[in-house]
């Protein structure tokens, strides 16, 4: 394998943990291995291995070496999970995915805006507007901010299939870190007009900015999701003392 950043050694060991290339309870291979094996720094490898001991994959054994614990059997995550597409989710959980994009224009980032996103005043960016059908009930909306410059082309049909598989496959760009807050609150005009709400009166809010490889500010995204639809795994350490 080429020269590897560590955001690549993490992704490869993640999907072959998913995938139970490292089953349950097993142990990855050492440091020194994986240095070998990806051609790396010892530190790009122990940057991944980091990064997947915060997201609940691996946990350092003093002595033994990094002992998987992520149980697939566990697990019956649904609804935003990490960094998933829509289109991911909906093959993992066996649904019929549609996207309905009802807004994509360009604006200019005003100080009410600014306040929101992060983007400065003044950005170029692209405003879009889009409800999630899963088996043809509209489990959720996205509205999301694009840095245009970085960002260019999004078009209606782009939104439609996904803006995640053109960032990644068309761009070439790769989506590293999502940094998001978690709110369930009461539905609004929005909620109301676009969402299967099934006589809920709340929905979950998940507010992101994701980053790319370079550590910019690329998108900000406001998702409503539905109760029926939406949860939350997240993983929690302790520091030991």
């Amino acid at each position: 394998m080429p020269k590897a950043v560590f955001q690549e050694i993490y992704r490869d060991l993640k999907t072959r943990i998913e995938q139970g290339a490292f089953p349950y309870q097993s142990f990855l291979p050492s440091e020194a291995e994986l240095t070998a094996q990806y051609d790396c720094s010892r530190s790009s490898v122990r940057r991944a291995l980091r990064q997947l001991a915060e997201d609940g994959y691996v946990q350092s054994q003093q002595g033994k070496g990094v002992r998987v614990i992520r149980d697939p059997d566990m697990e019956e995550p649904h609804g935003y999970d990490g960094l998933e597409t829509f289109a991911e989710i909906a093959r993992r959980q066996g649904f019929t995915p549609r996207t309905e994009c009802l807004i994509c224009e360009q604006i200019e980032a005003d100080e009410d805006i600014s306040d929101t996103t992060g983007f400065p005043a003044g950005s170029t960016l692209t405003h879009i507007l889009r409800v999630r059908y899963a088996d043809d009930a509209a489990v959720g909306t996205d509205e999301s901010y694009y840095l245009a410059d970085r960002v260019p082309g999004l078009t209606p049909e782009v939104v439609n299939r996904s803006v995640y598989e053109y960032l990644e496959g068309t761009l070439g760009m790769k989506i590293v870190t999502s940094r998001r807050t978690v709110t369930v609150e009461g539905v609004n005009d929005s909620d109301l007009a676009h969402l299967a709400l099934n006589g809920f009166n709340a929905v979950a809010v998940v507010r992101g900015n994701a980053f790319d490889a370079q550590g910019i500010m690329v998108e900000y995204t406001e998702t409503h999701q539905i109760p029926g639809f939406f949860s939350l795994y997240e993983t929690a350490i302790r520091p030991i003392r």
